[in-house]
Order: structure tokens, then sequence, then C-alpha cells
């Protein structure tokens, strides 16, 4: 049995496999909001309350693991860490309480590990892998199943919340705001398809992606799942924050209610690579970075 420690910048995760005729399963997956990201100070720095925030979560599951006793663990930081100006000052703090080997992730390694653990459930050939995080976004393009691109933006639905939000929810000025941001920053991006290509899929990781089909089957009557839904409907989603805010909350409520904050700041963030890329159709991948992650390790290690 294998246990990964994902420390991301919303959520800090561990999540334990089994190895079951060379597929892995998931036996037990535990998540701790944690919210890193937003105890990042002006200077780039996480605080004293982030680094102990992170050092209880983490004590936490290592009690957890002291009962389970896995063959091996993994523990990884994506943009939690990787985006602050005092990483080696956090790591040594959390690792002089909490003995892991915890290894940061650049941008580019999390987006193609990302791609590498969706793979199993991609089935077109070519395609656009989104992962929104709540510190960052990486994408990758795929063509003939090989990852021909890979690229991460430090903008994710949790910084984009604690940067433009002041209440819960945004305001329509507020969510305004996060849109053109969001587009702005995709239009910056140096990300050249080959041959003026333009994806059809949009092809999402992580719990963003995952809500947006719990938030659009809830709103439409549908029980699509992670097969997705067409993209124009990200933008039409959004638009309800203007034009009927009520059923779009009720909606949010029912679907997503641990992800209440970050939701529309990170469809904000699909709506503007689906738009700048031009994909037609989204689905959602239920495996990511952390089987991405365990299979690199493994493998890395030339083990079973």
């Amino acid at each position: 049995m294998y246990a990964v420690i994902d420390i991301g910048s919303n959520t800090v995760r561990l999540v334990l496999y089994r190895l079951v005729s060379g597929e892995f399963r998931q036996v037990l997956s535990s998540k701790e909001s944690a919210g890193l990201a937003g105890y990042v100070e002006k200077d780039g720095r996480m605080n004293e309350r982030g680094i102990q925030k992170a050092i209880r979560v983490l004590q936490h599951f290592q009690q957890l693991l002291s009962e389970i006793h896995p063959d091996k663990i993994f523990a990884f930081a994506t943009a939690s860490l990787r985006n602050i100006s005092n990483t080696e000052e956090v790591l040594a703090a959390i690792t002089a309480v909490c003995p892991l080997d915890i290894q940061v992730l650049s941008g580019e390694k999390e987006a193609l590990l990302d791609y590498y653990g969706a793979l199993r459930t991609i089935t077109r050939p070519e395609g656009l892998m989104v992962d929104i995080g709540g510190g960052s976004t990486e994408l990758v393009y795929f063509r003939d199943r090989q990852a021909e691109r890979a690229s991460s933006l430090p903008m994710g639905s949790l910084n984009l919340y604690n940067r433009f939000v002041h209440d819960v929810l945004p305001t329509e000025k507020e969510l305004d705001a996060i849109s053109a941001y969001a587009q702005e920053q995709i239009r910056q991006l140096s990300f050249p398809l080959p041959d003026g290509q333009r994806p059809e899929l949009l092809c999402g990781v992580g719990g963003t992606c995952r809500a947006s089909c719990k938030l659009s089957d809830e709103l439409y009557h549908e029980s699509a799942g992670y097969t997705g839904y067409p993209c124009k409907r990200i933008a039409k989603m959004l638009r309800l924050f203007h034009s009927d805010r009520r059923r779009l909350l009720s909606a949010m409520i029912k679907s997503a209610p641990d992800r209440l904050h970050t939701l529309l700041p990170g469809l904000a963030i699909l709506d503007a690579v689906s738009d700048y890329f031009g994909c037609t159709s989204f689905s959602a991948s239920p495996y990511g970075v952390r089987e991405g992650y365990l299979l690199y390790r493994l493998e890395d290690r030339h083990e079973p």
C-alpha cells in the first residue's frame, strides 16, 4: 500500500492506494481545507500562521499513517510552496516536526504529471488538458496521446479569490474583474500550438474541474458526470451570476458546498482557457497529479 500526500494551495490531501492487478485502487482519501495561499504576505512569504497550519495538517496525516503502516509515503507540494519566496524556510520548519521527504514540483513538471495521471481516462488522441488548482493553472497540449506543450500560470481559484473578493462570494463587479484578469493572463501566455491547431477537447483535472461537472448536472438536470458538457456552457453558468444569482448559488451549495468561495473564480479561469484556445467540448478526469506522481516515483525507483 502506498500513501501520497499532496500539499496544495487550497487543500492538503492524503490518499492511500493499493496495487491490484497492475492498477491503482484508492482505499482511503482524506483532505483538509488548509487554504495555504491565504497566508502569503505581500512580499511573497508564507507567514508563521500558514506554516503552523501546514504542520498541524501534516501531523494529523502522520498520526493516521502511523496506524496504517503503508509500504511507502510520498509527499509533494505544488504552487503552495513553489510560488512563495521562503520555500526553503517553510520546508525546514515542516520537516523539523514532520519527517517527510517533500518534493516541490515545478509548474511544468506538475502539468506533465497531471497529464500522466489523467492519460488512462483520456480517450481522444488530441486535446488540451487543464488543471485549475488553488494557486496555479497547468496546461498540457497533447497530440497522438503524447504531451507536446506544457506550461503553468501562477493563477488559481484561491489566489484570485484572495486578490479580488472581499466577502464570501464576489460581487458582480469583482467577478467581472476576475474574468478580465484571467483572460489577460491567458493572452500573455507563451503557449503556441502547432500549425494553428485549435483542440476540440478540453480535459479538466482537479477539484475545480470536477466540481464544474457537478454544477452543470445540477443546473441543467443532467447526469453526465465527468463525461462533461459543451464548453459554451462555462460562460453560460458564469452569466447566471448576473441574471439568476439565486438559481446559481442554490446549485453551487447542492453540488460543491466545500468550494463555494473558489468555484466562481475557477470557472472564470476555465472559461478564459476554453475561449482562448477555441475548445468545444469539456470533460473531467478522476485522476491527475497524485496518480501521475505515484506512477513516476514507482517507475523512478524501479518498483512494481
